[in-house]
């Protein structure tokens, strides 16, 4: 009888480390997803006529998992006309875990190159929407540019120096 309650209780020992040694993977699968708020830098990899967006963009929240936005982003390419067109837009950001949807406006078109572009820019250009992936860190968000072109796109966190 003392065997079988032995038994029972490394039987009972074995199940609670077992538990303990899970949690900490159960407490990351529970772990919410870092927020996209911040101030980000951004690029797309080339597209072609090497063509790439860059700019820098300002989340903020708005809700539990919706977020307002505002960056200026330079469209520029290397083999074609226009050369660069430097854009002012709004956005909308939606949260789904770790996934982030941006949704766009273009407001201005602030400059082209070359400047006699310009009136057909701001009948022409596209708002520029991202489907992208915050990591755990909460500093780097990857995924998808979308517009009249398509490309991959590396969000990267600016830190603020405490001076």
């Amino acid at each position: 009888m003392k065997h079988a309650q032995r038994l029972g209780l490394a039987a009972a020992l074995a199940c609670i480390a077992a538990a303990t040694t899970a949690l900490p993977g159960a407490e990351a699968q529970l772990k919410k997803a870092p927020v996209p708020v911040g101030a980000w830098d951004f690029k797309t990899e080339s597209m072609g006529a090497g063509c790439t967006l860059t700019g820098d963009m300002t989340v903020t929240q708005t809700s539990n998992k919706s977020y307002k936005c505002e960056f200026r982003a330079v469209w520029a390419c290397k083999l074609r006309l226009p050369k660069a067109v430097h854009t002012e837009q709004t956005c909308i950001a939606t949260q789904s875990g770790s996934n982030v949807i941006i949704t766009s406006k273009l407001n201005k078109i602030a400059k082209v190159d070359p400047e006699e572009m310009l009136p057909s820019m701001r009948q022409n250009y596209a708002a520029d929407h991202f489907n992208v992936t915050i990591n755990g860190r909460g500093d780097e968000m990857d995924g998808m540019f979308n517009s009249y072109g398509q490309a991959p796109v590396k969000f990267r966190k600016r830190l603020d120096l405490i001076g």
